[in-house]
């Protein structure tokens, strides 16, 4: 398991950006999990403060891709106070905006987890009489491992494409660089901690990966 990060650590390993990317890099390859979009019953949207997430669903929806959005959040850490609505209704109105038509959104705005997104979520879409077999899962690029790997455990039979916004790990930076370095650290130890709690599916982390994540939250440090 991942120590967590005590990022007073960070900023002598974190620089430059060269020093950011080459130590990241890792972790942001292997989480920041990407498929081609192909047709599919729903465009699953995962809820949080990044409004790049509903303009990449907007964009699938508009090439055809799926036939309806569903969208799934309450309040997170990150938009609980910023956000006067739940996630799932801010993100609506940015699919009505970029051109999803009301008929074609279906919301769930009381999920705070991503465990929660997707059962939730798949109840909304049962109650709108939407058979689900296929998904394209549409969150922050670095969840989505996460995501997949929570509908591989909780809804096998569902067929999932994780379709984030089309990004890099250098333009996905929302918040300090050592912060958002660390909280992909700690993303390795949620695979694993909810893998063992039978949340998702177990995944299996590359010892580059864990190198990388020590580098960032060593060993020992609280």
């Amino acid at each position: 398991m991942i120590a967590p990060a005590d990022t007073r650590s960070m900023p002598s390993i974190l620089q430059s950006p060269g020093d950011f990317e080459r130590i990241v890099g890792p972790l942001w390859d292997y989480l920041a999990v990407v498929d081609a979009p192909a047709r599919a019953d729903v465009i699953f949207v995962f809820g949080s403060q990044a409004f790049a997430v509903p303009a990449r669903a907007a964009e699938l929806y508009r090439a055809g891709h799926a036939p309806v959005v569903l969208v799934s959040g309450h309040y997170g850490r990150m938009t609980r106070g910023v956000f006067d609505r739940p996630e799932a209704l801010v993100f609506r109105d940015r699919l009505l905006r970029d051109g999803v038509p009301p008929p074609a959104i279906v919301t769930e705005t009381e999920a705070g987890n991503t465990l929660e997104n997707v059962l939730f979520g798949l109840h909304a879409l049962r109650r709108e009489k939407v058979a689900v077999g296929s998904a394209l899962l549409v969150g922050k690029p670095f969840v989505m491992r996460r995501c997949a790997a929570t509908f591989a455990r909780q809804a096998p039979d569902v067929r999932v494409r994780c379709c984030p916004p089309r990004t890099d790990l250098t333009r996905s930076v929302d918040r300090a660089p050592a912060v958002f370095a660390a909280r992909l650290a700690a993303e390795l130890d949620r695979l694993e901690r909810y893998a063992a709690a039978g949340d998702i599916a177990p995944q299996t982390i590359p010892e580059p990966v864990r190198a990388a994540a020590r580098r960032i939250a060593p060993v020992g440090r609280r």
